[in-house]
């Protein structure tokens, strides 16, 4: 048994270095990146670990537990160091991973069963997307998986179990810490209602007393930051969470039913999660006929509580993948069964024939648009193209070969390759393919210019000045709203940023006072051709330096 966990581990570790960590590099990055990025970056230059900034203002809308920790890799590893910013992110994907394998396991202590949770977990998209991504995201919900492991094992071991309520305590903490209330509504909630109405709540009843412990330590955890904030700064608390509140309210509000697509971001597990989505085929055939109901209705109780808020993100989905990796888990454990003991029945036979002939069909086209897309243009050599051709061609006689003999584990291997080859060979690739502005000029450049940095930054416009340019440019850069106080920034020369020139903006009494030269252009524009993007640099003098 205990080798048998060891070979799990290893599998899954392997799996993980390349789902979050290998190539995490090559995307450029995303606003909620750039809000955690530069926010870390103040951190470690001005010190505002307990009281964050972002671009010169307070920074209290994100709890800060990630961001200490970007900004503690960033000091290691050097802020810029895009990689090393997100290993944090992957560290999480990972810890995700083994959360629900130990979860599933404690369950219904079936190693193979929980091995198939973590490698769906693993190779499902927006699982590893958001494990490659330096948001808050991945933490909450990852510490909240834990939290629900410890505390399962909790009730069902034997006797107190005063050190996993403490460890579920901590990771509940450590949960809200991350991302505030969100996991709590979206994974926690869901599942205390569905386990406790399934499994019973008698375990639950009688372990009150470590389980007050647990609720402690959230507590202090959770906590603590917020109220010394509200000591701190009252009104800006007080002025960010109403902002909150009404953004879930008035912010991208998209119809009841936007959610409900959510299979298709599981991405080559789509249509498994829709064949396990089929209640009446899973109650029949899954043996673990409580455990799959658990995950059937956890899965869309989630997606239930999520419809419910009026703003609506696809990046707000990723608690939902979490259970459905378990009932994409069920199922093929239950093919796993079946078909070895030759019970399989028509519609078992009918259902996976379907699952794997749509994979093959996509491995089988995915050459074609790599010549497309990323040969022709010459992001890939003819060598990489020739390559990545064989292998997935080889994939697709692997895949038929699964279905013929009607063997699982050949389809998890091939699905593990496919996963492989897209993040070790076309991701260094995919930041190319995506930035296709032939004007595209980096404004990372203003970095290297020596005219400009001993002054500083400032911007107008009413495009306003975008985080990731923030980040790209390496410094604070602060809004001068010249409407508001015609009263120049400063009274030595300074940088003023612009979509349009600064004399087509600027009104006339403050253009009377000041000298402009403008240096430069850029259109850091990946896609698109977005104002807001595009910048003028230029130098203000007051005349009165003359």
């Amino acid at each position: 048994m205990q080798n048998k966990r060891l070979l799990h581990f290893t599998t899954l570790s392997v799996v993980c270095v390349f789902a979050f960590f290998l190539n995490n590099g090559s995307l450029f990055v995303n606003i909620m990146e750039a809000r955690n990025f530069v926010t870390a970056r103040d951190m470690l230059e001005h010190g505002s670990w307990l009281i964050p900034n972002m671009n010169g203002e307070l920074r209290l809308a994100k709890p800060p537990f990630p961001t200490w920790i970007t900004a503690i890799f960033g000091g290691w590893f050097g802020i810029d160091n895009i990689s090393m910013l997100r290993f944090p992110a992957g560290i999480m994907g990972s810890l995700l991973v083994f959360f629900a394998y130990s979860l599933s396991f404690e369950l219904h202590k079936n190693r193979t069963l929980a091995l198939i949770v973590g490698f769906v977990l693993a190779t499902t998209f927006y699982v590893f997307h958001m494990g490659r991504t330096g948001t808050w995201d991945i933490y909450c919900h990852s510490f909240m998986v834990g939290a629900i492991w410890l505390l399962v094992k909790a009730w069902q071991k034997e006797g107190a179990n005063w050190k996993l309520f403490l460890g579920a305590g901590l990771m509940l903490g450590l949960s809200f810490l991350s991302k505030g209330p969100v996991a709590f509504y979206s994974v926690l909630f869901p599942f205390l209602v569905i386990y406790i109405t399934l499994y019973g709540g008698k375990p639950v009843v009688n372990k009150w007393r470590p389980l007050l412990l647990s609720i402690f330590v959230f507590l202090v955890i959770s906590f603590w930051w917020p109220v010394y904030i509200y000591f701190m700064h009252p009104e800006a608390l007080a002025a960010v969470a109403k902002l909150e509140s009404g953004s879930w309210m008035n912010r991208h509000v998209r119809p009841f039913w936007y959610y409900w697509n959510f299979p298709i971001q599981s991405g080559i597990w789509t249509l498994f999660v829709t064949t396990a989505l089929l209640f009446p085929y899973g109650l029949k055939r899954f043996q673990e006929h409580k455990g799959y109901k658990l995950a059937l209705i956890w899965t869309l109780a989630s997606v239930f509580l999520l419809s419910l808020l009026p703003e609506k993100k696809d990046r707000y989905l990723l608690p939902v993948l979490i259970p459905s990796a378990f009932i994409v888990a069920y199922y093929l454990n239950y093919l796993l069964t079946v078909f070895k003991e030759n019970k399989a029945d028509k519609w078992d036979k009918i259902l996976f024939g379907v699952n794997v002939f749509l994979i093959v069909l996509v491995t089988f086209a995915i050459p074609f648009a790599l010549f497309y897309l990323f040969y022709l243009p010459g992001y890939i050599s003819l060598v990489i193209f020739i390559l990545l051709t064989i292998v997935f061609e080889f994939l697709c006689v692997l895949l038929i070969g699964a279905w013929k003999r009607k063997d699982v584990n050949k389809l998890l291997i091939a699905i593990g390759f496919l996963t492989l080859t897209f993040q070790g060979l076309i991701m260094p690739h995919v930041g190319q393919f995506i930035n296709k502005n032939p004007n595209f000029r980096d404004i990372r450049e203003v970095r290297q210019m020596e005219s400009v940095k001993s002054l500083n930054f400032y911007s107008i416009g009413k495009d306003g000045f975008r985080i990731e340019l923030v980040w790209e440019i390496g410094r604070n850069v602060t809004p001068w709203d010249y409407e508001e106080n015609a009263e120049l920034p400063e009274n030595k020369a300074f940088v003023v940023l612009s979509s349009q020139k600064p004399e087509d903006i600027l009104p006339t009494e403050i253009k009377d006072r000041i000298e402009i030269e403008v240096l430069d252009y850029f259109d850091n524009n990946r896609t698109g051709n977005r104002a807001r993007f595009q910048k003028y640099l230029s130098v203000i003098r007051p005349k009165s330096l003359e």
